[in-house]
């Protein structure tokens, strides 16, 4: 009888050791997955505004609408922003620095913002995306780039090309690291980070 309760006990402990290795594996692969910022309930934000939830029903007739609404709010706005350290006097790339300074000083001011409009948006749905949003920045940024005289080039990518992409990188990940490691110690000033991005011309 001994015997057969010890034998018992071993299965019963290896089906725990193999249900917890079960676990621990699960719960990795969910915090492997991405994390998007979501958007406030729409009860939450009725609590907010200490309103009914039929009353926010009338203005956002789902998530999704209030998802859509509030990207496009806060993009427009974020643009604005940026767009308002824009000098038409000055050189094209004083102007690109002014407005890539910009950009990193909105992301480092604003991180949750950030996080939502730039490392969350693909992650929602397509009927919440900001596709009519005004793309005016960046084809103000593109037109800098082209007024510059470029010398870098690879086999396969234009000067014009490898501007655009170091540049995109290096802001998007000048804030992200600010964002997402908060202890980050730099060597440099953020002007001189967002200086080394961009084209030498």
């Amino acid at each position: 009888m001994g015997v057969m309760n010890a034998t018992a006990g071993q299965a019963a402990r290896r089906e725990g050791d193999q249900l917890r290795g079960e676990l621990l594996a699960a719960a990795a692969a969910l915090a492997s997955g991405p994390h998007p910022v979501a958007i406030p309930s729409l009860r939450a934000v009725a609590r907010a505004c200490s309103v009914s939830a039929a009353a926010v029903y009338r203005h956002f007739p789902s998530q999704h609408a209030l998802m859509h609404a509030v990207l496009q709010e806060e993009y427009g706005r974020f643009e604005r922003v940026v767009l308002a350290q824009d000098d038409p006097n000055g050189s094209p790339r004083a102007r690109l620095r002014a407005l890539s300074l910009a950009y990193v000083r909105w992301g480092l001011d604003n991180p949750g913002m950030y996080q939502l409009l730039f490392e969350s948006a693909d992650q929602l749905p397509p009927e919440a995306a900001f596709h009519s949003a005004s793309t005016e920045l960046y084809d103000r940024m593109f037109a800098l780039i082209d007024a510059l005289d470029l010398s870098i080039r690879t086999a396969h990518r234009t000067p014009r090309d490898v501007a655009v992409d170091r540049l995109a990188i290096g802001l998007h990940g000048i804030v992200s690291l600010a964002i997402h490691k908060a202890g980050t110690r730099w060597t440099v000033p953020i002007e001189e980070l967002v200086e080394d991005f961009l084209p030498a011309s």
